[in-house]
């Protein structure tokens, strides 16, 4: 394993730029979640609002720490664009909840699990706790995305609501020819590059809407990187 003090300038500022990005989301997603916690469809759904609000504020904050054992700089106060669009705004209504529940939360939750082996100890070690409290996320994602996929009144608003989380999801991750990103997974920092994340994704939104009665949902992959920068991951 590979010491942080060790890790080479420019995997350094990658990685950086990825733990920093991924603690501002889960900051941005940890707020949306509780502003949810009175006004869910049920008291399961509410209770289980709370509980996942608490996990990503702390999944956050044991997380920026990393970036001090990487030497690129202080926690950011989650502004200035480093988050998705979806998190930047109030969900319109539940079915946007669900959506980034499933997509968003999904493709850090993703990456986290690119990251539990990593050369990088202390996001190895961040990356093993984390995925221990978001199974329970997974389960809440998929048990309510069948549900409004089958709910013929619901099914096409959450269909618009999944495909935008989709779209910001995928384009966080990443162009697939990242040479940045693509030393970081030469180096055994993260297990897969920004395609395979992706797919990923890819294969658990199609699982969790198999036999749903949703028509098959396209889910695009992003083309044009000309505005894309690794600071904002937009």
């Amino acid at each position: 394993m590979t010491a942080a003090v060790e890790i080479r300038s420019p995997e350094r500022e990658a990685l950086g730029q990825l733990i920093l990005s991924l603690a501002d989301n889960k900051a941005a997603l940890g707020r949306r979640y509780g502003e949810w916690a009175v006004s869910a469809p049920t008291l399961e759904s509410a209770v289980a609002a709370a509980a996942m609000a608490q996990d990503e504020l702390g999944h956050a904050r044991a997380t920026y720490p990393l970036l001090k054992q990487l030497e690129t700089g202080g926690r950011s106060q989650v502004a200035g664009g480093r988050v998705m669009p979806v998190l930047d705004m109030d969900f319109p209504g539940w079915d946007w909840f669900v959506a980034a529940n499933l997509a968003v939360d999904g493709m850090l939750t993703t990456f986290v699990r690119a990251c539990e082996d990593s050369a990088f100890v202390g996001l190895a070690q961040r990356a093993r706790k984390i995925l221990q409290e978001e199974r329970s996320h997974e389960v809440h994602a998929r048990a309510w995305a069948r549900r409004l996929a089958r709910d013929e009144r619901r099914r096409d608003a959450f269909a618009t609501a999944l495909g935008e989380a989709w779209w910001q999801a995928a384009r966080w991750a990443g162009p697939p020819d990242s040479e940045e990103f693509g030393a970081l997974v030469s180096g055994g920092y993260v297990a897969g590059g920004p395609d395979a994340l992706r797919g990923s994704l890819r294969v658990t939104i199609g699982e969790a809407l198999e036999d749903t009665g949703l028509p098959r949902l396209a889910l695009p992959e992003p083309h044009d990187w000309t505005a894309w920068t690794p600071e904002e991951r937009l």
